[in-house]
C-alpha cells in the first residue's frame, strides 16, 4: 500500500516548532513510516523568516529529512489563477495559491487556516482532503494506518522546549 501524500502548510510547521503536540506527533518515526510529509519553496521560504528558525538554523535542516519538497503544479496553478476571482476574495496571500497547487495531488492538506480551506472548496477536485493535524491524526487511528496509541485524542497543545521538540 502507498503511503499517503500529506502536505504541510506554514502554520503547521510553526505549531511543530512550538511544541503543540498533535503538530509534533507528526514528525514521530511511526508516523512517518505510514506517511510521507510534504512542503513546497514557498512553505520552506516563509519558514527561513520565522524567529526560530534565525536562532536555529539547523531547525530547517532537521525538517527538510523529514518531509519531501514538492514542486508547484503548473497546470493547477493555471486552472486556480482562472477562479482568481473566487478565491482573491478568501485568500490574503498569493502564496496560498502557490501552496495549493503544490498540495493540488496530495492526499492530505494539513493546516489551521481556516481561509485556506474555504479557498480549497473553490478548486472543484476530490483531493486534497484540507485538515488539522489533530483531525489527519484521527483520521489516521481510524484507518489503522498507525497504532492508535499515537492518536491525538486530547492533545490539542503542549509546549514542549525546542530543543526537545526537533
Amino acid at each position: 500500500m502507498e503511503k499517503p501524500l500529506v502536505f504541510l502548510d506554514t502554520d503547521v510547521l510553526i505549531s511543530y516548532l512550538r511544541g503543540d503536540l498533535a503538530s509534533v506527533h507528526l514528525f514521530d518515526r511511526e508516523i512517518l513510516d505510514r506517511v510521507c510529509l510534504a512542503i513546497n519553496a514557498i512553505v520552506l521560504q516563509e519558514l527561513l523568516f520565522l524567529a526560530e528558525v534565525r536562532n536555529h538554523p539547523e531547525i530547517v535542516d532537521r525538517i527538510q529529512e523529514k518531509v519531501t519538497i514538492l514542486d508547484f503544479d503548473l497546470v493547477k496553478l493555471d486552472q486556480y489563477w482562472q477562479n482568481a476571482r473566487d478565491i482573491r476574495n478568501i485568500l490574503v496571500h498569493s502564496n496560498d495559491v502557490l501552496i495549493l497547487s503544490s498540495a493540488a495531488n496530495c492526499d492530505y492538506l494539513v493546516t489551521y487556516d481556516q481561509k485556506l480551506k474555504k479557498a480549497s472548496s473553490y478548486l472543484y477536485n476530490s483531493k486534497p482532503i484540507v485538515v488539522t493535524p489533530e483531525e489527519l491524526l484521527e483520521v489516521i487511528d481510524q484507518k489503522n494506518i498507525v497504532p492508535s496509541s499515537l492518536s491525538c485524542q486530547g492533545y490539542k497543545s503542549s509546549n514542549f522546549p525546542l530543543n526537545k521538540v526537533i
